[in-house]
């Protein structure tokens, strides 16, 4: 089993966790809990194949992906009131969130891509199933609020494009995945953010 495989076990794995647990919030039904998980998964890797041409995108052509799904969200609704979870899930989406990064990373890498399309690919590819989960959910995307999330999928895959040439495809693989791992949670436990456009009186934001 090759790398990229095991990469996007992991992410589809991750994602479909979080899509499931935010059906569950949304009190959903079991229909839109494993629709949910699905989006979420795979939104992001339909969206890489088709723009970069490759045909069947390779979540229609493996069975093996669906099942990752299915056992992720039926782990979810088994454990989703576990005191723990909304922590387990805000590290399972920085695991997605970088896999899928990394991912497209090594696709992007080897088909030679210049820095543009590099960057593009991997950012859309990270955030393109949780955009469409928010947006099916009601919700402004993650990507759109002043969480770090998008950004760290960027400075991610602007670290794998600066190492990969010195360091390798493997060590570039695993450092950037931390650092996005890591920047993620980061964020989130120390809460800095990007800063808003305020207008109208002190204090007055956009909704």
């Amino acid at each position: 089993m090759g790398v990229l495989t095991v990469l996007e076990g992991i992410g589809v794995f991750a994602f479909a966790m979080s899509g499931a647990y935010v059906a569950t919030q949304k009190n959903m039904d079991l229909f839109g809990i494993y629709t949910l998980a699905i989006v979420t998964a795979m939104g992001g890797g339909i969206t890489r194949d088709v723009v970069m041409g490759r045909g069947i995108p390779v979540f229609f052509t493996s069975y093996r992906s669906f099942f990752i799904i299915l056992v992720a969200a039926t782990l979810v609704l088994f454990l989703k009131n576990y005191y723990k979870w909304t922590f387990i899930i805000t590290i399972m989406d920085a695991i997605g969130l970088a896999v899928f990064t990394v991912d497209t990373c090594i696709k992007a890498a080897a088909s030679h891509y210049n820095l543009l399309s590099f960057v593009f690919m991997s950012v859309i590819t990270a955030v393109g199933g949780g955009v469409i989960r928010d947006l099916l959910c009601s919700r402004v995307p993650v990507i759109m609020r002043r969480e770090i999330y998008a950004t760290a999928s960027l400075a991610g895959a602007l670290l794998y494009w600066a190492i990969y040439r010195f360091a390798g495809e493997l060590i570039s693989c695993y450092v950037c995945i931390a650092f996005i791992v890591a920047f993620r949670l980061a964020s989130v436990y120390f809460r800095f953010n990007l800063p808003r456009i305020r207008r109208g009186a002190a204090g007055e934001e956009d909704g």
